[in-house]
C-alpha cells in the first residue's frame, strides 16, 4: 500500500486529536506558537534583568483574520478534563500584544475562552480570578508572577496538573524552555496544598502512569465521547529499558489503555499488531489477519491515532501497513488515505 504521509502538526490543526507527545511529547514542542513582542511587567522579579517578551519563532499556525476589525490567533493550551488528565487543545483567542499572557489568561476558570472550552468537558487549570501580574523571559526561562488567587486550589493533585498545564502551554513558545512560578512577586517553596514550586519546570511526564525514573514515553488514547465531542489524552509510561521508543509507543498503543481508566486506543476489535519496524523514515505496522475486516472509517480512525503517536519522532515521515506480511492491496483493501491527518483536540 502507498505510504501514508504524516503531515506536520503545524499544518493539521483543522481536525479533532484533538496530543504531550508520545515519549516526552517532543512533538508538541514543535507546535510552538508565534507570539508578538511584549514588554514584561515584572515588579518584584528583581533577580532577573527585565527583558522584552519576544516570543518570535516558527509559527504553529497563521494569524486568522475573522473580520475587518478582529484578528484571532490559534494557540495550543492545556486544560484539565473531568478525569484529572491534562489535555492539549488547539483553539483561538483574540490577538493582542503579549500573546503569552493572553494565552495564560485563557486557562483561568471563568474567562471567556475557558467558558467556551468548558462546554466540551475541559476546564481551566488556573483558579477563578487569577491574574498574571508580570512576566520575564531570559535564556529560555519564563518567570511568571501570579496573583494570590492561584493559591485557591482544592488538592495537591490539582496543583500538580496546574503546573504541568502551565509548563506545557508556555513551552509551546519557541523562546521558552522552562517555567518558574511566583506569587505576588515572591518565590514560594510550595503552593497552598503542598505541591513544591521551588524550582523551574520543564516538559516531563505529562499524565504519568508509573514511575518518574527509567525511560518514559507517552502514548495518546481516546477519552469517551460526550454530547459535544471526545478528546485525546497523552499518557506517559515508564520502563526500565526501551530499545526503540517509536516501536514501544506503537506496541503500547495496540496493547490498549490502562484497564483502570476510561480511555481507549481506537484500534478496531479484532485487529492486533504482529510486528512494527522502522525502515528508514517509515514505520511499517504488520497487522494480524483480523485487519482484513477493517472498514474505511475504522482504518481512518486507527491511522489518525497512529500518526498522532508518531508525530514526536522527527525522523519518521510515513506510516505503512501490512496484513500478515501482505500489503493492503494484496489483502484486498483499497482505502483512500489522501488527506488523512492526525486527530487533535480542537475547540
Amino acid at each position: 500500500m502507498a505510504y501514508k504521509k504524516i503531515l506536520s502538526m503545524a499544518l493539521v490543526f483543522s481536525m479533532v486529536l484533538g496530543m504531550t507527545g508520545c515519549g516526552t511529547l517532543e512533538m508538541m514542542a514543535n507546535l510552538k506558537s508565534n507570539g508578538e513582542e511584549e514588554v514584561a511587567d515584572v515588579s518584584g522579579l528583581t533577580e532577573f534583568e527585565i527583558v522584552e517578551d519576544d516570543l518570535s519563532g516558527e509559527p504553529a499556525v497563521e494569524t486568522i483574520t475573522v473580520d475587518a476589525d478582529t484578528k484571532m490567533k490559534e494557540i495550543i493550551a492545556y486544560y484539565e478534563d473531568d478525569n484529572g488528565y491534562v489535555v492539549p487543545v488547539n483553539t483561538e483567542i483574540p490577538f493582542e500584544e503579549g500573546i503569552a499572557k493572553a494565552t495564560l489568561r485563557s486557562l483561568v476558570v471563568g474567562s471567556d475562552v475557558e467558558k467556551r472550552i468548558a462546554q466540551s468537558g475541559l476546564h481551566g487549570v488556573l483558579p477563578e480570578g487569577t491574574e498574571i501580574l508580570g512576566m520575564s523571559i531570559k535564556d529560555g526561562l519564563a518567570r511568571i508572577d501570579f496573583s494570590k488567587n492561584i493559591l485557591n486550589t482544592a488538592s495537591v493533585e490539582q496543583e500538580e496538573n496546574m503546573i504541568s498545564a502551565l509548563t506545557y502551554t508556555l513551552t509551546e513558545f519557541a523562546t521558552i524552555n522552562k517555567v518558574q512560578v511566583l506569587v505576588e512577586g515572591q518565590a514560594l517553596a510550595s503552593l497552598s496544598k503542598g505541591f513544591a514550586i521551588d524550582t523551574a519546570f520543564e516538559r516531563k511526564n505529562i499524565n504519568l502512569y508509573g514511575k518518574e525514573a527509567g525511560v518514559n514515553y507517552t502514548v495518546y488514547y481516546k477519552a469517551p465521547d460526550t454530547e459535544v465531542a471526545g478528546h485525546y489524552v497523552p499518557v506517559t509510561f515508564s520502563a526500565e529499558k526501551v530499545n526503540n521508543p517509536a516501536v514501544a509507543v506503537i506496541e503500547k498503543l495496540f496493547t490498549g489503555a490502562p484497564k483502570d481508566t476510561q480511555l481507549s486506543n481506537k484500534i478496531p476489535y479484532g485487529v492486533n499488531l504482529k510486528n512494527v519496524e522502522i525502515a528508514g523514515d517509515t514505520a511499517v505496522l504488520d497487522l494480524g489477519i483480523g485487519a482484513v475486516n477493517l472498514t474505511e472509517q475504522e482504518y481512518t480512525d486507527m491511522h489518525k491515532i497512529v500518526v498522532l503517536c508518531l508525530q514526536q519522532f522527527k525522523d519518521i515521515a510515513n506510516v505503512d501497513y501490512k496484513i500478515d506480511g501482505l500489503t493492503f492491496e494484496e489483502a484486498g483493501l483499497n482505502f483512500e488515505d489522501e488527506g488523512i491527518v492526525p486527530a487533535f483536540n480542537e475547540y
